[in-house]
């Protein structure tokens, strides 16, 4: 064999690829083949082999050296380390001369950023208290609020046909304590009753909530004062907040003192207990706990089992089966409430459950909607910093041609722009912290929370606020980081412009950020109109000018001799138009009546009223007459509006009785009027039947509407003070206006209306910032067309046309992809109104035109800039 045609060993050929770098296998494994071959001239083939596998076992060793020495090089203590520290440090200075030098790019990057961080950081407060409702009840996984369920044919179709209510029977409580074995302690809650306290010369109308013993030993409100075992042993006992122990006692102690409180009946309560204010997160609100046993109608209404108006909660006992106890209370239901099914939720879910009534109850769709304004933001201002970087990169080709030329490598370029977006994140973040403590208090009035960032809360704050920042400076850097990096420095070192590349990105970048916009524009537009709506809508009564006071005194016959004698005190006073009694006023809870009538379940919403109240509301009666208080029969009489009318299909009603008693007890009381539809609910709900009566089996006259001269309400209140103080001296003055009242049903809605209004100003103010970075980018790389047009003789319009036109198009698209999503999400919103107004095209035409204005607006800065430009300028070194 001729020693040309032999080869080095395989194997070792084969091991020698392997393990050997890439980029050094060509170059060195030419050498060890050369000398290979150089051998197989002086020395026999088998031995020239043998070296050529010492060669590469050399070559093995080698690197191995070579990759200890990469491991030393990365020790903190090594060179290596100290040239990383190095780069770091002048990434650091490069970055803080680049943010300086550009002071309005930065400082719109970095607004933009911060307002991003400072909503996510604030949605985060506010999802957090939200979430933390009744967790600090040691016993909260026991505790449950009782629920009776019904099946609705007004919700038939609806995904749930089915409606849940806490509000249940009196003795409810006592009957399920005997009869079920997994319940451990049992106890009812009613707050919002309005009495007079009195202790010396302190009087004061406050709420009271009345509750049962077993309420200290349920929940973790932390007893001051007293002994929780023997809280409520005697049915006159009173615990109090220390606000009001300070309120009435100052610096006495309150233990064993006497109050009087005043239900319709002046009795002498004890101080036994002071209790800890229920904390802002509590859905249990009070400040003056009173037994349940102190009602003076007590006895009567634990046998009265057709009112359900008291809520009850249950702990069960620490090993019982939650499904077991489920299926008792299905068992023991009918006996106490017919067809209903009692059902049971969570004491931590109360506070999100909006589909059943309470008084501190929130929807959870507006966390969703409050996060995805906040990542709606911050995806704008992230957008919003690519565009502006791009349009930076014009001025900074020739800083990354020179660098490149001097050494630098890509990946080199990358960690430095990236540093920089790193950066200008973290200061952004630092800036959205102080945003954060600055907008607290206005944050917690616009969501109505009492949020307080306690230092122990700062770490987590501060790591959440890190995160995002670091996810918020790698998304808004990588791109720009990228993109400049891989400018060639053979072409922009001879001046040639990369525009054609940013061209591609840019237009849709302008896009998304017109799409987030207008979705949030048109959605802001239509809750202004349903919210203006509501505001505005016909009632069917006469809301304006009314007073709303009530009589303190209890529910009782002293209620409606109250009204009686405010009325004859009014009668002829200037200002005071009229005087009516009723036994309870819009938005202040209303008496529903379930009943059956041949075998139907039935049901109607009850007013206890007197014959001043239709002419005091203006509520138009459409046939028969009002109530005659000379009229015997008329005090078990009842008026009916048009939707009781209809649910009972009488086609001559004025000869009905409303036989809601049942049949064996002879006819119902009769009809006597009906009146036209009018909305005593919210307009979140239909209009359902009603009936008006006297009859004081359904309750006393305990508020007075008052309607005053619409000229000089002042004045008119100043005279009904002045009657109040002449006829109820040892009463306080307690009124509202009835307007107000109504209006604070909606209150959830405006509130959140201006939330979303603020957050959209802020998300369009971001995008315009974008926005006009974009088109300085436009208006830069045009600057010699525009020089060429103008010679040629290109008008200012045709010039500001030709700059703008791209963007009135993106901007069309941005909206005509916004218009589904928009209408889609407002869809469900309005559906929660059952008066709502329909979603038109005028509202999407008007959205349109506001959002192409504020476009215009924005870029038309740097269109007449560009115009203005003097051609000789911009074409002289052409």
């Amino acid at each position: 064999m001729k020693k040309q045609n032999i080869k080095p060993p395989a194997f070792a050929e084969k091991f020698f690829e392997w393990y050997c770098d890439n980029a050094a296998i060509e170059d060195l494994h030419g050498d060890i083949d050369e000398l290979f071959y150089a051998n197989l001239g002086r020395m026999s083939v088998t031995r020239a082999r043998f070296n050529y596998c010492l060669q590469v076992l050399s070559l093995v060793f080698s690197y191995a050296i070579r990759k200890r020495k990469q491991k030393s090089a990365n020790h903190p203590y090594s060179s290596y380390s100290t040239n990383q520290t190095v780069m770091i440090s002048n990434y650091f200075k490069v970055a803080s001369r680049n943010i300086l030098k550009r002071k309005m790019y930065s400082f719109i990057n970095a607004f933009g950023l911060s307002i991003g961080i400072a909503f996510c950081m604030l949605i985060y407060l506010f999802i957090r208290d939200e979430k933390s409702f009744d967790q600090f009840h040691s016993n909260k996984s026991r505790i449950y609020r009782m629920e009776a369920k019904r099946y609705g044919k007004e919700l038939q179709g609806s995904s749930i046909p089915y409606k849940r209510d806490a509000a249940l029977q009196f003795g409810l409580r006592n009957a399920l304590k005997d009869e079920l074995p997994e319940i451990k302690y049992a106890t009812r809650f009613n707050s919002g009753r309005k009495v007079v306290l009195r202790y010396h010369d302190k009087i004061f109308s406050e709420k009271i909530a009345f509750v049962d013993g077993d309420f200290f030993k349920m929940f973790s409100f932390k007893l001051l004062a007293g002994n929780a075992e023997k809280l409520f042993e005697n049915k006159l006992d009173v615990v109090i907040t220390p606000e009001i122990a300070e309120k009435y006692f100052g610096k006495e102690d309150a233990i064993g003192k006497t109050i009087s409180i005043d239900d319709g009946g002046e009795r002498l309560f004890t101080v036994a207990g002071i209790i800890e204010t229920p904390p802002a997160n509590s859905s249990l609100d009070f400040q003056i706990l009173v037994p349940e046993e102190s009602i003076p109608s007590y006895e009567r209404q634990m046998a009265d089992w057709s009112a359900f108006g008291t809520h009850c909660f249950v702990q069960l006992l620490e090993n019982a089966d939650s499904a077991q106890f489920q299926a008792n209370l299905n068992k023991v239901a009918p006996k106490y409430v017919g067809n209903l099914k009692l059902v049971f939720t969570p004491l931590t879910k109360m506070h999100l459950m909006k589909s059943v009534g309470w008084h501190k109850v929130s929807d959870p769709q507006y966390a969703y909607i409050l996060g995805g304004i906040a990542l709606l933001i911050l995806v704008i201002a992230c957008i919003n910093y690519i565009s502006l970087a791009l349009t930076t990169s014009a001025s900074r080709r020739k800083e990354v041609g020179v660098r490149k030329v001097t050494g630098a490598s890509r990946k080199q370029l990358m960690y430095q722009f990236g540093f920089e977006s790193l950066l200008l994140a973290c200061i952004s973040m630092f800036i959205g912290v102080m945003f954060v403590v600055l907008f607290l208090p206005s944050f917690n009035q616009f969501t109505q929370k009492t949020i307080v960032i306690a230092w122990k809360d700062w770490f987590e704050l501060l790591s959440i606020g890190l995160a995002i920042t670091f996810v918020v400076g790698f998304l808004a850097g990588s791109y720009p980081s990228v993109f400049l990096s891989r400018f060639q420095p053979a072409l922009v070192l001879k001046g040639h412009f990369t525009s054609q590349l940013q061209a591609g990105f840019t237009k849709p970048l302008v896009a998304l950020q017109f799409f987030f916009s207008a979705s949030l524009i048109i959605c802001s537009v239509i809750m202004y109109r349903q919210m203006k709506f509501v505001a505005t809508k016909d009632l069917g009564y006469n809301k304006d000018q009314t007073l709303v006071i009530p009589t303190q005194t209890g529910w009782n016959e002293k209620a409606n001799k109250a009204v009686e004698r405010f009325r004859t005190r009014a009668q002829g006073e200037s200002g005071i138009v009229s005087v009516a009694g009723a036994g309870s006023s819009f938005s202040q809870g209303a008496g529903r009546l379930f009943y059956k009538i041949k075998d139907e379940d039935r049901s109607a919403y009850v007013y206890s009223v007197d014959p001043d109240y239709l002419s005091t509301l203006g509520i138009r009666l459409v046939q028969g007459r009002n109530f005659d208080p000379t009229i015997f029969s008329d005090s078990s009489a009842v008026i009916v509006n048009e939707a009781l009318v209809k649910d009972m299909k009488w086609t001559d009603p004025l000869s009905e009785h409303l036989n809601w008693n049942g049949d064996t007890v002879g006819l119902g009381p009769q009809v006597i009027g009906v009146v036209k539809d009018y909305h005593f609910l919210s307009l979140e709900q239909n209009i359902e039947p009603l009936f008006l009566t006297m009859d004081k089996f359904f309750g006393y006259h305990t508020k007075i509407l008052v309607r005053v001269e619409a000229g000089n309400v002042p004045a008119s209140v100043d005279k009904v003070r002045g009657i109040w103080k002449e006829l109820f001296p040892d009463k306080p003055l307690d009124y509202t206006f009835l307007d107000q009242d109504v209006a604070k049903q909606y209150e959830s809605y405006e509130r959140w209306m201006k939330i979303t209004g603020l957050a959209t100003g802020f998300a369009i103010l971001i995008s315009c910032m974008g926005l006009f970075g974009l088109a300085g980018i436009n208006a830069v790389n045009r600057t010699k067309e525009i020089g060429i047009r103008k010679v040629l003789g290109a008008g200012m319009s045709s010039i500001f046309i030709l700059l703008n036109k791209q963007y009135v198009w993106l901007s069309l698209i941005a909206f005509v992809l916004a218009v589904p999503l928009s209408w889609y999400v407002m869809s469900k919103w309005l559906a929660s109104f059952k008066f709502a107004i329909a979603i038109s095209w005028e509202l999407f035409a008007l959205s349109i035109l506001a959002g192409l204005a504020i476009a215009l607006v924005t870029v038309s800065y740097h269109a007449f800039k560009t115009a203005l430009v003097n051609p000789a300028e911009t074409l002289k070194y052409e």
